[in-house]
């Protein structure tokens, strides 16, 4: 049974990082021909609204959140 658990958190580490590339793509893509091009032109406006709903500490937490998932990675 602890087999079968490690092998789906496996799976869903690997979709994860899957995901992260893909944000980052988007976001550089965006970024570099602005928001006319298909499918990754509205990322940084949605990256901007979850910024923005974080509140005034938003950049607080994505750094804390930045620095906490690299101590996990030790």
């Amino acid at each position: 049974m602890l087999k079968m658990f490690k092998k789906i958190k496996k799976q869903l580490w690997d979709v994860a990082e899957i995901l992260a590339a893909v944000l980052a793509v988007s976001v550089l893509i965006s970024g570099l021909f602005g928001s006319d091009v298909p499918f990754f032109g509205g990322i940084m406006a949605n990256v901007q609204g979850v910024i923005d709903s974080l509140g005034s500490a938003g950049l607080g937490v994505i750094v804390a959140v930045m620095l906490l998932t690299n101590i996990w990675k030790r």
